[in-house]
């Protein structure tokens, strides 16, 4: 494509979309797909705990799949419908369709705090939950002794109304110290 540089000159350009960097719901709108749904492959949000493989999403699949659901629904609200039971969202023309060397499913990047730091954070205080009950798990983080740079929370976890990034950030460090002796070996 032509774009106009800086100096005022016409220059042919050839743009490459490499990475693009965006919390889920932005993710599921650029990559057309169903929010709760993974965006790199086509597996349901059932599925998504299962150890299998699935197939990967492309940008021909999921523009195929619009497509398809497009021409079969009469009505925008049909249209939505239809493209949530595919898993793939409801919108008629992406702005990367038609961009040649790229995939928006290969460029998109986990999202460090949400996917990452928070999804992973919340799978183990689950999986710490069904370890032990949560009198025990109390028991446990009030019997931690005050230490330099870690937040003592003297009533445990189970008290906490509403639990900020900062707090989060003191109970991710704590954790692991909780699972001493609780974890089965097998």
């Amino acid at each position: 494509m032509e774009i106009i540089g800086g100096d005022g000159l016409v220059r042919l350009v050839f743009p490459v979309l490499a990475c693009y960097v965006a919390d889920y719901p932005e993710q599921c709108l650029v990559t057309c797909s169903k929010y709760g749904t993974c965006l790199k492959c086509q597996a349901r949000a059932d599925e998504l705990l299962e150890l299998k493989k699935s197939t990967a999403r492309t940008q021909t699949w999921t523009m195929d799949t619009i497509n398809q659901t497009k021409a079969s629904a009469e009505t925008n609200s049909a249209f939505r419908t239809k493209c949530m039971e595919a898993g793939v969202g409801g919108v008629f023309l992406s702005f990367w369709h038609g961009f040649p060397h790229c995939d928006i499913h290969h460029s998109i990047t986990p999202d460090v705090l949400h996917q990452l730091y928070q999804g992973v954070f919340k799978h183990m205080l689950e999986w710490l939950g069904d370890l032990m009950d949560e009198e025990v798990l109390d028991a446990c983080i009030r019997s931690f002794l005050p230490c330099y740079r870690l937040h003592h929370f003297k009533n445990g976890w189970s008290s906490l109304d509403q639990i900020g990034g900062k707090d989060r950030k003191h109970m991710a460090k704590i954790i692991l110290g909780c699972m001493i002796g609780k974890v089965p070996s097998s």
